[in-house]
């Protein structure tokens, strides 16, 4: 019909429950299961605030683009927005630069997850789980709008469900302690150089790393095109996402640098070393007393 505003032909079938937790998913990844060392290895304890200030970094932007694509709920997402009030330039740039940016994030993701697989299965060639998870990544695509939602609903939760159990297995060994491993208190918080080990200049540095942490929370904005009411759905899905994850960020950095020396945690940079990897095998009901012992 003349006049009728254009159709972008996708379908408005996500709700909100579905956009937080794909934001959640989009954001809980080898940022912080893998790259948190980074920042540990130049912030020390102090990561805890970096992660704190990249928070309301986070949730700024995140409730900025929200707002903008309510105003304009259609596909393209912020690059749409970029070209109506910047010009064709900025939005054909902006929407090439995120395409860019996934394609390397998701390239960066799969092979994270051909690593992991290959900490159990160390004869297993890597490009094999790449392949395989490169295959199902395309194939969720490319299903309709609801069984994507779900799958992505799903899938975040299981990430999200990992980093729960993380904390509260950590927040026992700290107080309690747990067989074959006493408690560790908070002695790590301020030993091995203090709390702020490498000054003002290091917390700068690990605020570099703590950003990538929080790439992917703008994923709620994109999906403004695809939600059943983003007017309502898109700004309330995006705080809680951007709220509930720094929570969940800030808790699990807190764990990790409480129970394993930050000088421990900042050494080597692949899977074994990942802080995440080395709390879950001192929590271990069969770790020895003298290897805790030697991670002190």
């Amino acid at each position: 019909m003349l006049g009728a505003p254009p159709q972008s032909g996708l379908q408005r079938r996500l709700g909100s429950r579905q956009i937080a937790m794909i934001g959640l998913g989009g954001a809980i990844g080898t940022g912080l299961f893998l790259g948190s060392s980074l920042a540990i290895s130049q912030a020390g304890p102090a990561t805890i605030i970096a992660y704190v200030v990249c928070a309301l970094v986070a949730l700024v932007i995140a409730w900025a683009l929200a707002e903008m694509v309510v105003v304009h709920p259609e596909a393209g997402a912020f690059g749409a927005v970029a070209h109506r009030y910047v010009g064709p330039f900025a939005g054909f740039l902006t929407r090439w630069t995120y395409w860019t940016i996934q394609v390397i994030a998701t390239g960066g993701e799969v092979i994270a997850a051909g690593i992991y697989l290959r900490f159990w299965w160390p004869q297993m060639p890597l490009w094999l789980p790449v392949a395989v998870f490169g295959l199902v990544v395309i194939a969720i695509n490319a299903a309709t709008v609801r069984l994507f939602g779900d799958v992505e609903y799903w899938f975040a939760m299981v990430k999200v469900v990992a980093i729960v159990v993380f904390i509260l297995l950590g927040i026992a060994l700290i107080v309690f302690g747990l067989p074959h491993a006493p408690a560790t208190g908070l002695d790590n918080l301020t030993g091995h150089g203090g709390f702020l080990p490498k000054g003002w200049t290091g917390l700068l540095l690990a605020m570099v790393f703590v950003l990538f942490s929080y790439i992917g929370t703008e994923v709620v904005s994109v999906t403004a095109a695809e939600s059943a009411d983003p007017v309502r759905d898109i700004p309330r899905a995006a705080r809680r996402m951007v709220l509930r994850l720094s929570l969940f960020y800030i808790l699990a950095i807190a764990v990790v640098l409480t129970i394993v020396p930050w000088t421990v945690t900042a050494q080597g940079s692949g899977i074994t070393s990942s802080p995440f990897v080395r709390v879950f095998q001192l929590s271990s009901l069969t770790a020895r007393p003298e290897a805790l012992e030697a991670e002190r």
